[in-house]
């Protein structure tokens, strides 16, 4: 043999590419396609393929030509069907938003045997089992880490680094516009008003918030999360939700005065009795100050999951954005490619389990009744309490001269909700109330 061909070097194999269809063009999209053309080449070296837009499908061509790089808006087309259609395309990526075309969108992909990386987390939370269904019967993945919590692998950890772990529990602050206007509502004295216009001017709050500060994005995502944690979980219809919208100021300073600091919450864990049932809910309530959730600030995310083995493991930073979204949406067309993307997010192919009611979830509980200070009103209150089984703590009352109306507040020992809001509804009906009582739910350390 030739000296030379032996020690001849043979070339390395070209570095395949991946054809990506586009769905949807908008602030994330567009921060998808930027991540993309931009650090290509880095992401190719991380996983051994280029990640290559092929197809991008919009409403409005001219109007996305006019905003996208010259680059991208070569290969806008009018329709998420030419996108699918194309013939290099391989991996669907869907950002259109809402139900019907994204649902559409995904249901032929997977019928086309192309996996799907969505950040669409109404539409998984409320369609997601025909969803992961179809993705069963197709054998390919459907990714969804940017719907649940932007760039938080959230999603990552109970799919892979926790799968040997019976989970128990996952809570967290998980919408970072109602954390945004709470954290001011608190720091500023602000109302809750004004606090959600700042976070409009911030580009916190959409110009429509309905489904931040009433709960129903917070809902969204821990529908998903308890669907990949428990392996079943309520219908999402099922899931008692109640955002911040109207949060009174009075209640954030009350919450500080007694040492603690008010989030919207979204819970997701076992009942504790045994008989498979799930209690969820979102609504706003009272952390102690040391929780790790009451040092949540701003428009930043945490959730915390128990495992039986590994304890508290805890998930914290930008839940979204554009930004965080678009850079998720990326890491899962990577696992993609790496063949790490979930077949299914949601255990059994049909394991509903039956929701613990509202009434029967155990939790201390803040109450405040605006009454007026007059003799045997707080007595009143106190003996309603009683009847319905409920313990005080602590009371919590601001000087006030006689017959004048006065804020109590209270904070209970472990108490059935459904218990205090039955005794609430008794203390709205005596004469020295002067208000609907305010209740709030408290997460303690969740053991």
């Amino acid at each position: 043999m030739h000296y030379n061909s032996f020690f001849a070097v043979k070339a390395n194999p070209p570095i395949p590419k991946i054809g990506v269809a586009l769905a949807g063009a908008g602030v994330v999209g567009a921060g998808v396609l930027r991540i993309l053309r931009e650090r290509r080449a880095d992401i190719a070296a991380r996983i051994g393929a280029f990640l290559d837009p092929v197809a991008i499908a919009v409403r409005n061509v001219a109007a996305a030509e006019k905003r996208l790089h010259p680059k991208d808006a070569k290969l806008l087309v009018p329709d998420w069907k030419s996108a699918l259609s194309h013939p290099k395309a391989q991996v669907a990526v869907e950002l259109i938003g809402g139900h019907d075309s994204a649902r559409d969108f995904i249901l032929s992909a997977l019928a086309a045997k192309k996996p799907v990386v969505t950040a669409n987390k109404a539409l998984l939370a409320e369609s997601g089992d025909e969803i992961f269904a179809a993705a069963r019967n197709a054998g390919v993945p459907v990714a969804y880490e940017a719907a649940v919590a932007g760039c938080i692998p959230v999603v990552k950890a109970l799919r892979e680094s926790l799968t040997g772990d019976k989970i128990l529990e996952a809570r967290g602050v998980i919408n970072g516009t109602c954390n945004y206007i709470l954290t001011r509502m608190e720091s500023e004295n602000l109302g809750f008003v004004q606090a959600l216009e700042d976070a409009g001017r911030k580009g916190y709050a959409e110009s429509d918030p309905a489904l931040d500060i009433d709960g129903w994005d917070a809902a969204h995502k821990i529908a998903l999360i308890a669907r990949l944690a428990f392996g079943a979980s309520p219908s999402f219809s099922q899931i008692p939700v109640s955002g911040a919208r109207g949060m009174d100021l009075r209640d954030i300073q009350y919450a500080r005065d007694i040492g603690c600091r008010v989030k919207l919450l979204a819970v997701a864990k076992r009942a504790e009795a045994d008989g498979g049932q799930i209690e969820m809910r979102v609504h706003a309530g009272l952390v102690p100050r040391a929780h790790p959730l009451a040092g949540v600030e701003g428009a930043m995310n945490m959730i915390m999951i128990r495992g039986l083995h590994s304890g508290e493991t805890m998930y914290s930073g930008a839940g979204a954005g554009a930004e965080p979204t678009a850079v998720a949406v990326v890491s899962d067309l990577a696992d993609i490619v790496r063949q790490n993307g979930a077949l299914s997010g949601f255990g059994a192919a049909d394991s509903v389990c039956a929701p613990l009611p509202l009434s029967e979830a155990r939790a201390r509980h803040y109450i405040r009744v605006r009454m007026t200070d007059r003799p045997g009103a707080l007595a009143d209150c106190a003996r309603i309490l009683a009847d319905h089984g409920v313990s005080i703590e602590m009371i919590h009352q601001n000087e006030s001269a006689p017959l004048e109306d006065v804020d109590v507040v209270m904070m209970t020992h472990l108490t059935l909700h459904g218990a205090v809001l039955n005794a609430a509804a008794a203390i709205e009906r005596l004469e020295s109330v002067a208000q609907p009582v305010v209740v709030m739910m408290m997460e303690d350390s969740g053991e």
